[in-house]
């Protein structure tokens, strides 16, 4: 009987599944996002320290989240990176990134010239990041219902966090043998991290950064496909997850 039971749990899916939003984010980012029998975990960004590292405040979201080993840690964009330091560090089931890197050194290095100068711009001029055509245009391509939501979350995001947000990325080293399974799913017309700067992985084709709004369905299936491989280990695991 004890064996029976055994075998079942093996093969049952992760119960939870953390999901961090972007930059500028927040949970609405995931809002079509659903997996039967997995609870979807979507947390608020912390307060920045003054002067915290992205391994720091990563562990500390970990920490208020009591993320455990049999949990699955992702997130989009920069949640993307800090879930990644989340599964460098301590144990967890698997890694998903969207539309994210792990290797800050493969980004444009125009993002650094960004980050610096916008310690020194007005939170006024910060503030455009909103403006409709702006996001038009760097989230492209973009449905209706995905460009206002986008713009929401955009103009309710603090011009402080971004600050901090992209010193942390910026002087992120990154992550490197990351031991348990990762999924990496991104847009083949990303604009803000191009697909040259991600994992090996699923590509979601005419898709661009907001694609967890854009491509709901198509998210949903490949995240549900890696988790359940994930409960089965007979089954051959896809060229997107390193063991």
């Amino acid at each position: 009987m004890l064996t029976s039971i055994l075998l079942v749990s093996t093969k049952m899916k992760p119960k939870r599944l953390f999901l961090l939003s972007g930059m500028g984010g927040d949970a609405r980012l995931f809002q079509s996002i659903g997996i039967p029998e997995v609870e979807i975990v979507k947390p608020d960004f912390i307060e920045p320290a003054p002067g915290e590292t992205l391994s720091d405040y990563a562990l500390r979201m970990a920490e208020i989240q009591c993320v455990k080993r049999e949990d699955v840690i992702g997130g989009a964009s920069f949640g993307g990176m800090l879930a990644a330091e989340i599964a460098l560090r301590r144990p967890v089931a698997g890694l998903i990134l969207l539309g994210s890197c792990i290797h800050p050194a493969r980004l444009p290095w125009s993002y650094r010239w960004v980050e610096r100068f916008g310690r020194f711009v007005p939170d006024f001029f910060l503030g455009l990041h909103s403006w409709r055509p702006l996001i038009r245009w760097r989230f492209a391509p973009m449905t209706p219902d995905a460009e206002d939501c986008m713009i929401a979350m955009a103009a309710d995001c603090p011009s402080g966090q971004l600050r901090a947000f992209g010193r942390m990325a910026m002087g992120w080293p990154g992550a490197d043998q990351i031991a348990c399974p990762v999924l990496s799913v991104h847009g083949d017309q990303d604009r803000i991290i191009p697909l040259s700067c991600a994992e090996p992985g699923i590509i979601l084709k005419d898709a661009g950064h907001a694609f967890t709004l854009t491509h709901a369905e198509q998210t949903n299936s490949t995240i549900e496909e890696f988790l359940s491989a994930r409960a089965n280990h007979a089954l051959q695991p896809p060229r997107a997850w390193r063991n």
